[in-house]
């Protein structure tokens, strides 16, 4: 009966095992898991373009961490290399407003305001090397007192975002809700 109990054990654990499956980042490494999909049969067409704005508004809970949403504008981008848009055929811009503003502030006036360095710097640098824009909306910047050498090097700043939204929106970008 135990060596019954016990087969029978170690043949869910293994079964367990195998059905688990890793997580890859096939373009910005480290952030944005994606799960294998070993029986996919709906694929994105590679040939076409991919044009997506992200909005980013919501406060971080946790100032020690990277933010959710960037990870999950992050998880996006992958999710379309994982299916096979080469880079060339996707572009998405980030707008970052209001609450969220902070996941742009540049290392040392993150230091300044919470005493500790931004947790989102190297999953910035990994936005903008796969060529991702990233936008923080003007109007949360006056709100907040920022000037630009208060943001990240490389974050582009707008009016607001409504107006680099509907940009975007005009140029064909496709509106993501996060």
């Amino acid at each position: 009966m135990k060596t019954l109990t016990f087969s029978t054990l170690l043949i869910l654990f293994s079964l367990t095992i195998s059905n688990a499956q890793e997580l890859v980042y096939p373009a910005i490494q480290g952030y944005g898991a994606v799960n294998e999909v070993p029986f996919e049969v709906e694929k994105p067409d590679p040939n076409q373009k991919y044009k997506l704005v992200v909005e980013l508004g919501e406060r971080s809970e946790n100032l020690d961490q990277v933010n959710d949403l960037l990870d999950y504008a992050a998880r996006m981008y992958n999710l379309h290399r994982y299916a096979g848009i080469p880079k060339e055929n996707i572009e998405l811009a980030v707008v970052v407003y209001s609450g969220a503003t902070s996941i742009v502030l540049s290392n040392d006036k993150y230091q300044d305001r919470f005493e500790k360095q931004n947790p989102n710097a190297v999953l910035l640098e990994e936005l903008k090397r796969e060529g991702i824009q990233l936008i923080v909306c003007g109007q949360s910047m006056m709100k907040q007192s920022l000037i630009p050498e208060n943001i990240y090097p490389g974050v582009r700043m707008a009016v607001s975002r409504f107006t680099a939204t509907t940009d975007f929106i005009q140029k064909g970008y496709k509106v993501i809700v996060l």
